[in-house]
């Protein structure tokens, strides 16, 4: 038997409901990488910190795909709902684990580990 091509395997949606998606306004001066929470701030998306104070730091949505608004506000699909890999999603640098844990409560977004 001959292997043509061979990948891995992202498991990404790790639960039975899967991802549901709505267009949002990604805020000007942020280039995103895909799978990057977001908070949001006076109607516009921003990428999530939680240790802001001025919305971004209640995640609310996920990027879809890389999403470069470095030159303005920019129309893009994010992710509203669903249950993911904790392990796939872009974190930001320095977030805790606690931090992550937390980041979707409230939200129809939820993580789970593979086989979790």
């Amino acid at each position: 038997m001959t292997v043509i091509a061979e990948y891995d395997y992202e498991t990404w949606g790790t639960g039975a409901d899967g991802a549901q998606t709505t267009t949002g306004t990604v805020a000007a001066g942020q280039n995103l990488a895909a799978r990057t929470p977001l908070g949001m701030v006076d109607g516009k998306f921003v990428a999530w910190d939680p240790t802001a104070s001025n919305g971004a730091e209640v995640a609310v949505r996920m990027t879809v795909m890389a999403v470069d608004a470095s030159g303005g506000d920019k129309p893009a699909p994010l992710i509203k709902s669903g249950t993911f890999n904790p392990e796939l999603v872009n974190w930001p640098a320095g977030a805790t684990d606690a931090q992550k844990a937390a980041a979707f409560v409230g939200t129809p977004i939820s993580l789970q580990l593979p086989g979790g």
